[in-house]
């Protein structure tokens, strides 16, 4: 089913992904339906049409929970009655609710007029309605959906209060940015962490294994096979160990291993 921006993918009659596609582009949420309540995890930038399209697909009360604070993830929160994200993303949260941030972060490195003309054309993407009923958890959290519970897995790296969201009975990680096809991204002054961190939450997610077999990630191919939690594993550590070595990709110092990438700090 398609309407607009929004495409949805059903992965079984209770649990959806919905994917948000534009020119520029591409993210994806979940909809996730117990006997009593269902879970959105994440909201992408949050269109016209998204709160139609969610709206379509359950009559249940919708509580949201976000996987990480940045703006392609909490853009649609405040169509929804109840908001939840980690308590160490508030400050990301912050950063990515204010206009003259993101459009730094957009236009870093363009000239004057490039900047009006960028503000111009992303006046919308660059506001964030930051209202709601907003809820943190910690590193334990389980969301109780009737007949369905989904559990906090916390995953900083990426940023702060990265999390994943593990449904054992479903056998079903929701990953965020934390494990994509392409890669994660550490660079980010004052947002992204260590690679230390990220490699303590690759062997979390190791330790998990038993519990699932398909990761659902925020961006790109979707579902993104589990094996690639390996390809994370072993590239952090060698970051880690010293034994690393860089690129440049997209402007980004990077390192790869297998199919994935790491960007970190110059």
């Amino acid at each position: 089913m398609a309407t607009g921006r929004y495409t949805v993918h059903p992965i079984d009659e209770n649990t959806f992904t919905i994917e948000e596609k534009t020119r520029f582009s591409q993210g994806l949420c979940y909809l996730l339906c117990g006997s009593e309540k269902a879970l959105l995890i994440d909201t992408c930038f949050g269109y016209r049409g998204f709160e139609k399209t969610v709206k379509s697909l359950t009559d249940l009360p919708v509580t949201v929970a976000n996987t990480h604070a940045h703006l392609d993830h909490i853009g649609g929160n405040h169509f929804f009655g109840e908001i939840w994200y980690h308590e160490a993303d508030r400050g990301i949260f912050a950063l990515h609710t204010d206009p003259g941030y993101l459009l730094d972060m957009a236009t870093e490195g363009m000239s004057g007029p490039k900047r009006i003309l960028v503000r111009l054309l992303a006046k919308n993407v660059l506001s964030i309605d930051p209202s709601g009923n907003y809820k943190y958890f910690g590193d334990e959290q389980v969301f109780h959906l009737g007949e369905r519970d989904v559990e906090v897995v916390p995953a900083p790296g990426h940023t702060p209060g990265s999390v994943c969201f593990l449904d054992r009975q479903a056998r079903m990680l929701f990953s965020g940015d934390t494990v994509c096809e392409w890669g994660v991204l550490l660079h980010i002054p004052g947002e992204g962490c260590p690679p230390e961190v990220f490699l303590s939450s690759m062997l979390r997610l190791k330790g998990l294994w038993d519990e699932f077999d398909t990761v659902w990630p925020g961006h790109h191919g979707f579902p993104v096979d589990k094996s690639y939690i390996d390809d994370y594993l072993a590239c952090a550590r060698q970051i880690v160990e010293g034994q690393a070595s860089y690129e440049s990709t997209k402007g980004r110092r990077c390192a790869k291993y297998g199919r994935v990438l790491i960007t970190v700090p110059e």
